[in-house]
């Protein structure tokens, strides 16, 4: 018999090995050697998301350089994702990881960008990725409601984005007053006024046109800007390089001439601001933009 209970330890190491693949990240682990995670810090809130939660997450994206290309915080009120329990039984893996993890947990991730890209945001790599690359998404689970909760937290957010849309109307309207807009500039939500005359071509639909830009805020702080040695070219209609009032803007103009375009934030960045942060949410752009060239669809 105790021949036999020797032996025992040594049968459950072998056992254990079987089940632990060896991460090839340091500090990270790994349940099928395609995805990688760790926990930076534990919640002190034993609640994991059962059938009918929604789980409140902050998220970022980095290169494996830690170059962070989109962080949730920065991307508008309410500053986080929300994932209903269904979409995290049947998502990417990563987010299988967030079903297992406790409010308040901390999980760092390293994952193939097509999964992130393709299986759970449907969108093509950016080109700044390589289709079989690693990436990281850093995430905290923030709160973990039940369907209670979340309509409650629905309608903050709603109260929120009210009044911060009432704001910038009121903000808007007083820059029109301000500087003596006359309102029939206005057309398409979007008041156009013409700073220099062109006698080129006209813009067309699906014409390619070539612009140099500034665009900036209400107080005059520029947050983006196109230099004519460096014109942005594109075909109208055909891509989406440019924000839609801008767009319809550009389409009233001819080459050689420049304009003053003022767009409200539901033809500019929205109730979420830019993807990079640095246009906030319901936030009215001004955008003056020179006509360097015009081609007609045909060529």
């Amino acid at each position: 018999m105790k021949r036999y209970l020797l032996f025992l330890p040594f049968i459950f190491v072998l056992a254990a090995c079987k089940h632990n693949i060896v991460s090839k990240y340091p500090g990270y682990s790994t349940k099928n050697n395609t995805d990688y995670f760790k926990y930076t810090d534990l919640g002190s809130n034993k609640r994991t998301a059962r059938a009918g939660d929604v789980m409140e997450v902050i998220i970022s994206y980095s290169k494996m350089n830690d170059s962070v290309f989109w962080d949730s915080r920065n991307n508008g009120f309410p500053f986080a994702v929300y994932l209903p329990y269904d979409t995290l039984k049947e998502g990417g893996s990563y987010q299988k990881v967030l079903m297992s993890g406790n409010e308040g947990d901390s999980i760092n991730l390293i994952v193939p960008t097509q999964e992130v890209f393709r299986q759970i945001l449907h969108l093509t790599v950016p080109y700044f990725l390589q289709k079989n690359e690693m990436m990281k998404v850093n995430t905290r689970i923030v709160s973990i409601m039940d369907a209670g909760q979340f309509a409650e937290k629905e309608k903050k957010i709603r109260e929120f984005r009210k009044d911060m849309d009432i704001q910038e109307q009121l903000s808007l309207l007083q820059y029109v007053n301000v500087n003596n807009i006359p309102q029939s500039t206005k057309q398409d939500n979007v008041y156009f006024l013409a700073e220099k005359d062109g006698n080129g071509p006209e813009v067309k639909d699906r014409s390619t046109v070539s612009i140099a830009y500034r665009g900036y805020f209400l107080n005059g702080h520029t947050f983006d800007s196109v230099s004519p040695n460096n014109p942005l070219q594109f075909r109208l209609g055909d891509t989406a390089q440019v924000i839609t009032g801008l767009e319809i803007g550009i389409k009233r103009m001819r080459e050689g001439e420049k304009a003053k375009i003022i767009i409200p934030s539901q033809l500019a960045f929205g109730e979420n601001g830019s993807s990079t942060g640095i246009v906030p949410p319901y936030t009215s752009v001004i955008y003056e933009v020179t006509m360097l060239k015009v081609n007609d669809p045909g060529k």
